[in-house]
């Protein structure tokens, strides 16, 4: 399966499998670089196209990932030329479906049945995509604090979603003993090394795509993706492609009391964090923190200058590459930014902010309103429980989330809503409207619309 074998950069064993880290040291495990085939000889059409840098397979599992757009910046003056790279071009809108061709493929051909995988959306989304092409059964564990449009996508391709623990840490030590249990394949992306082989593939892209890169801007969540884009860039120097590394700049999320709106940048500790710090020290760039408030006015500019819809957490290379040419320490037509992931894994995080005020309806108390939002909610099947509720109408607004349940105790006494009987996961309560609340919704809509 691999060109060069994967090797531990610390004790040198080597290994079949697709780890990270390495069972004795736990040093990362790396491929050795690839000197792979000539750009003259590439006709891009999708990630396969560089097949010559990738791992062997007898059937290649793809949705025709790869291959996605550079396009330059206009219509905002400050970033204006600025290269960025449309990975949310990608079938499922992630670059993490690049990481996922290549994980599926690897366990069709293990021939299992069963794949289990955790993060906090956008990996999980394509894993349950690429599982579905495979024909193998899918299984995501999740933090409780998840985007529900997230959780709907995975669910639509046929995935089991299991909501376990509060940090993506937690998910992923629930996920990794379920894959025990069931035997199934482990495919967390910060522990499998073919997440880090088909993520790579970005930066030989951007490579082919623009003659000369002197930065790049890259969000660095769990580290992995940093990580990918200098492995791609090792490749790109061995093949004679490229003389030297460009800058790599990555994009973490300052700790605000907002760090909720960007879910996939809220961690606690990277996964690779010295290999990043390494990382950045070697290309000589550096780590950027912007405020989750800020990715969000660049998620709606960029869509609002350049058509272009992206989730906060993408928008965050916007807010970096900002500041970066601000501060003269980058030329925006020899940067590349890239980004991740499409905003419709966000369409709860932007309903919220562009509602602003809750629409109060005249003779109403606030609190009447929030009761009307919620039995629209639960009416409509966006949210069903409490913290999903919550997290629908906007977490900050409403303080803890146990102000939600206030809400719902008095409109349960009141008869308008009522404990499914069909669905209980452990504890939590879910609801239902009754035949009174779906009454009540009716007339306080028709009073919305008269008013």
């Amino acid at each position: 399966m691999w060109i060069n074998q994967p090797t531990c950069i610390k004790c040198k064993e080597q290994y079949a499998n697709p780890l990270i880290r390495c069972p004795k040291c736990d040093g990362l495990i790396t491929i050795p670089a690839i000197n792979g085939s000539s750009p003259s000889t590439i006709n891009l059409t999708s990630m396969w196209s560089l097949s010559s840098f990738l791992p062997k397979f007898n059937r290649p599992i793809s949705l025709a990932e790869g291959n996605t757009p550079l396009l330059q910046m206009s219509k905002d003056p400050d970033l204006a030329d600025l290269n960025i790279k449309l990975e949310f071009r990608n079938p499922t809108g992630t670059f993490r479906d690049r990481a996922c061709s290549l994980i599926l493929s690897d366990a069709y051909q293990n021939n299992v049945s069963t794949i289990v995988g955790a993060s906090t959306g956008s990996f999980s989304i394509s894993l349950s995509a690429y599982a579905a092409k495979a024909g193998i059964k899918p299984i995501n564990v999740i933090p409780q604090n998840l985007e529900l449009a997230k959780i709907e996508q995975m669910k639509l391709y046929g995935s089991k979603v299991i909501e376990q623990g509060e940090t993506l840490h937690e998910a992923i030590s629930v996920s990794e003993k379920i894959a025990k249990e069931e035997k199934a394949y482990f495919a967390s992306p910060e522990r499998n090394l073919l997440t880090i082989e088909g993520q790579k593939t970005i930066s030989l892209e951007i490579i082919l795509q623009k003659d000369y890169v002197d930065s790049i801007i890259v969000p660095r969540g769990s580290g992995s993706l940093v990580y990918s884009i200098y492995r791609g860039l090792e490749d790109a120097i061995e093949s004679n492609w490229i003389e030297d590394f460009p800058r790599i700049y990555a994009v973490s999320l300052e700790k605000t009391k907002t760090a909720y709106l960007a879910e996939s940048l809220e961690m606690k500790q990277p996964f690779i964090v010295s290999e990043v710090e390494d990382i950045l020290k070697k290309t000589k760039g550096k780590e950027i923190q912007v405020k989750a408030g800020t990715m969000i006015e660049e998620a709606l500019n960029i869509a609002k200058t350049e058509g272009l819809f992206i989730e906060p957490a993408s928008a965050s290379v916007l807010a970096a590459s900002r500041l970066l040419i601000e501060e003269e320490k980058i030329s925006p037509m020899s940067s590349i930014s890239i980004l991740t992931g499409s905003g419709f894994n966000a369409l709860n995080i932007f309903a919220s902010q562009l509602r602003g005020k809750k629409k109060v309806v005249w003779g109403l108390s606030e609190s009447s309103t929030t009761k009307f939002e919620i039995l629209n909610l639960i009416a409509s099947k966006k949210a069903n429980y409490g913290y999903s509720i919550w997290v629908s109408l906007g977490k900050g607004k409403f303080g803890h989330f146990q102000s939600i349940y206030q809400h719902l105790n008095e409109l349960e006494k009141k008869g308008l809503i009522k404990v499914q009987k069909t669905e209980r996961v452990g504890k939590r309560k879910t609801f239902e409207l009754t035949k009174k609340g779906f009454e009540t919704l009716d007339k306080m809509k028709d009073l919305i619309d008269y008013i």
